[in-house]
């Protein structure tokens, strides 16, 4: 919903203090969360996260609407993190769905109109089979599959045939991502990395041939290693590939054929890629006639592109939207997940010949005016050692408030930490700044979408740079008249939750804090950590043990005698990969010293919170954490 300006009257308050329309049970509401987009057979489908469902993700068809029925949700638990779980298909000889499921991780397969039928085995006692990324060649499907056991987890490549025979195709790497075939079906190409790499920071693009029999034979990398990260290959010919590459400094387009001869199609100081945390994440299509369909530009305006990959020229698809997150396409459309200023999370589709978005999709409409919203843009704050740190600002926006000047502001600090936030309409912001704050979303050197050089300033500092970063953007704003000095707090979850306890420990310029299932002790997380991020940390701190003093020095535990603000703590009792012993190591601080804060755990909820309850419940709770603070600043016990 969009309006024009109200034409009431602007009544003058306490900023922070403002009514607003925007109710708690708004956010829960507008948490569906959109993820990939694939079209077939003239139909566009796509998935959403429902928290009203409890954080079911069903598959949805444009012209059918719902096609997984309650209470099966597509939902792989593959790196602990998920990723593309399902893939509408012919197979089998009828067209239909298969889905990783949710509740016991195997695969299924449901034919139009009926019923899932379970196609793999059950897990057994002792390891966890899960499945992702899948395709089909002839009469089976081949996919990634994870095994997780209590001492290890492994992945491999797998072909499933109709009667639910597996054969292994590969199994040499430990990570996976990005099957891709030939034009022919003659050829696989893949990314592939090991331990203790993150898919940003190095992989490896492999292509086989396939024989007779269906095995992968002539394996070779073609681009990429352990300093240069590649992702989203797709194949231009028989024997050509495009991909992404890091390898100038920014993930841009580059090309290769099938004996490794390689070159960049287009040099753009701007990013064509974001961190691969979601196997599936794909930013890359070849549509035909020599273009492929990429994402690039600075993260305040995003766009789909058309590039030619004969010229390095690209030509931008017009559209209202920022951001974009995933896409798919045919050789005439792109379908699209993105949001903009003005726009929530909205999956829309682009004509490629007309160079232009053609139809909103599916969308979370506005629940009140955009009057309501704020408008935000980028800014930049000087940091320590002359560094520049960028930030994403949302100021105040109420149409029956006028802002006086001076306003309470919450820093907001990312998870990753290799991430980064958007300049969209964010209805969790809205619901503060519509009740008069400022809300500073702080890209810290680390962030993405400012090229590898930004992206490595957290190399070996992590708990350093990041916490410089966000202190530096603290004072700036309060220099800069912008925030009222004692009013200023601060939020993150997981990576961003280390972020928010570093803050409060090594500095006093922070009112008080929320902290989302925050990292408190970096020991614990090195030792005691799901697969994929149990090697993250020998980059962002170092090895450990070898490193176990710098891991002591910056967990936010080891300094909690200079802890005198009030916290604010939520943590998911399910939570794999920051368990519950991290909020309650520090809510026991607050205890041992009478400081004043609050303690939040929740049954059922994991990494990042799913249920329309507890987003609920969190809103108004720190909403109210807030408040207090400005109206009794100096009521800590």
């Amino acid at each position: 919903m969009t309006s024009s300006r109200s034409s009431a009257a602007p009544t003058s308050s306490i900023p922070g203090m403002w009514e607003s329309q925007i109710s708690a049970e708004m956010l829960a509401k507008a948490g569906v969360r959109f993820a990939f987009t694939q079209p077939f057979n003239g139909d566009v489908f796509w998935d959403e996260e429902r928290p009203n469902e409890g954080g079911r993700n069903v598959v949805v068809s444009e012209q059918h609407g719902d096609i997984l029925r309650a209470p099966w949700s597509a939902k792989t638990r593959v790196h602990e993190m998920g990723g593309l779980s399902w893939l509408v298909t012919l197979w089998n000889g009828a067209s239909g769905l298969l889905f990783c499921e949710a509740s016991d991780q195997r695969l299924y397969w449901q034919v139009d109109g009926g019923e899932p039928v379970a196609i793999t085995p059950e897990s057994s006692t002792d390891v966890s089979w899960r499945y992702c990324d899948m395709l089909i060649r002839g009469d089976e499907i081949w996919c990634i599959r994870e095994a997780s056991g209590h001492d290890a987890t492994t992945r491999s490549l797998i072909a499933i045939s109709p009667d639910g025979d597996i054969r292994e195709l590969d199994s040499q790497s430990h990570f996976y991502a990005h099957l891709t075939l030939s034009p022919d079906d003659n050829m696989l190409a893949w990314i592939a990395w090991e331990h203790p790499q993150m898919p940003w920071d190095g992989t490896e693009l492999f292509i086989a041939d396939i024989n007779h029999s269906g095995q992968l034979e002539n394996k070779k990398v073609l681009a990429g290693s352990k300093t240069e990260a590649v992702n989203s290959p797709t194949w231009v010919a028989p024997h050509e590939l495009c991909y992404l590459s890091d390898a100038s400094g920014w993930w841009n387009v580059w090309s290769t054929n099938t004996d490794g001869e390689s070159g960049i199609v287009s040099q753009d100081n701007s990013e064509w890629a974001l961190p691969m945390w979601f196997v599936g994440w794909r930013y890359l299509s070849y549509v035909g006639n020599n273009t492929v369909i990429g994402t690039r530009g600075p993260l305040a305006q995003r766009e789909i592109v058309a590039l030619d990959v004969t010229t390095g020229t690209w030509t931008s698809l017009a559209s209202e939207l920022n951001a974009f997150f995933t896409f798919s396409t045919t050789r005439h459309n792109v379908y699209a997940v993105g949001g903009g200023v003005s726009h929530m999370p909205s999956v829309v589709s682009f004509t490629i010949s007309q160079h232009k978005q053609d139809r909103v999709i599916q969308e979370i409409p506005l629940p009140v005016s955009s009057d309501f919203f704020s408008t935000p843009y980028e800014a930049t704050f000087p940091s320590v050692d002359g560094r520049i740190v960028h930030a994403i600002m949302f100021p105040p926006a109420n149409p029956h408030y006028a802002t006086p000047g001076l306003t309470p502001v919450i820093i907001t600090a990312h998870g990753g930490p290799t991430g980064h936030e958007d300049a969209v309409a964010n209805i969790k912001y809205a619901y503060f700044t519509s009740r008069g704050f400022t809300v500073i979303a702080v890209n810290y050197g680390g962030s993405t979408g400012y090229g590898r050089a930004y992206r490595n300033a957290l190399r070996g500092l992590w708990g350093v740079v990041d916490t410089e970063d966000i202190i530096a953007v603290a004072q700036g704003v309060i220099n800069q008249g912008i925030a009222e000095p004692e009013q200023v707090f601060i939020r993150g979850g997981s990576a961003g939750g280390f972020a928010v306890l570093n803050a409060l420990v090594h500095s006093d310029i922070f009112a008080g804090g929320a902290d989302y299932y925050g990292v408190a002790d970096l020991i614990p997380l090195a030792q005691d950590t799901h697969d994929f991020e149990s090697r993250y940390l020998d980059s962002l701190v170092g090895p450990y043990p070898e490193s176990a003093d710098l891991y002591i020095e910056r967990s936010p535990l080891t300094h909690t005698h200079k802890l005198n603000v009030p916290v604010i703590f939520f943590q998911g009792l399910d939570d794999p990969i920051v368990p519950p012993s991290q909020s309650q190591a520090f809510r026991d601080v607050c205890i041992e010293k009478g400081l004043r804060h609050k303690y939040f755990e929740f049954e059922g909820e994991s990494h990042g919170f799913g249920r329309a309850d507890t987003i609920i419940l969190c809103a108004q709770e720190e909403l109210q954490f807030y408040r207090e603070l400005i109206t009794e600043p100096h009521d800590l016990p």
